[in-house]
């Protein structure tokens, strides 16, 4: 049977870790595998770049493992229930490869190396699919206080600005620029929103009124899709949140 086993592998470990297996450096290539894992949970977890906390100290704090009196950052997919599972799975696997592939790694050969890149690609999967809970990152204040917003009124700023016309063709382009110029927001600031389920986009198809299509005769062309930022209840509550503050 044929196989590609880059169809198992994460784009990240395709572009940053096969080029180091294909020309026999096994070690290293697993080495940059668990590395950017790390890297992926620090980004989706939103800890800053300045903390000091890697392998399996970063999982703990993410996922708040065997201390009840902490809440989960980090939800994993696959169910509520498999949320202990998920974490014990990254727990083992930064203590058993992170760590080897770090500090020794001596015995990381061709086919040792393949494993540990098809393991991180799934991790980071799981990693990619999971999400930040509104609540059970501190709310308003603790979205601000991780750093992601300069303030309430910025993220403020940033959800009104969301909801209005639409996209033609999906292109944001515009609106990410004018954004940056009017609040000095930046694209991980707008990609927070959706990790929290504070926003959502979707694309309908366009369909064009009687004006526009007479242009089309003026080789004017309508879209043949429209984009649309939405707040959901989340993120209207918070809308809410913040105004109701600002009047007290």
């Amino acid at each position: 049977m044929d196989f590609d086993i880059n169809e198992l592998l994460s784009p990240r470990i395709k572009k940053h870790c096969m080029p180091l297996w294909e020309d026999g450096y096994y070690k290293p290539s697993a080495h940059e595998a668990m590395i950017l894992v790390e890297k992926a949970l620090k980004e989706k977890g939103r800890v800053k770049d300045t903390a000091k906390i890697y392998g399996r100290t970063l999982v703990k704090t993410l996922f708040r493992i065997g201390d009840k009196k902490q809440v989960i950052k980090l939800r994993i997919p696959l169910g509520e229930d498999l949320q202990t599972q998920a974490e014990s799975f990254f727990d083992g696997v930064f203590v058993y490869y992170r760590n080897y592939t770090a500090h020794d790694g001596s015995k990381i050969d061709k086919r040792i190396s393949l494993r540990i890149l098809i393991l991180a690609s799934e991790l980071l999967d799981l990693i990619d699919a999971s999400f930040l809970s509104f609540s059970d990152i501190g709310g308003v204040k603790g979205l601000v206080k991780s750093g992601s917003f300069d303030s309430k009124e910025q993220l403020l700023n940033l959800l009104s600005s969301l909801e209005g016309p639409g996209y033609p063709e999906g292109d944001i382009e515009g609106l990410r620029d004018s954004l940056f110029e009017r609040y000095a927001i930046l694209d991980h600031q707008i990609d927070a929103l959706f990790d929290l389920d504070l926003v959502r986009y979707y694309e309908e198809d366009y369909v064009p009124d009687a004006q526009e299509m007479r242009d089309v005769w003026r080789d004017s062309y309508p879209p043949m899709t429209m984009g649309y930022f939405e707040l959901t209840d989340l993120g209207h509550e918070f809308v809410d949140e913040i105004r109701e503050d600002s009047e007290g």
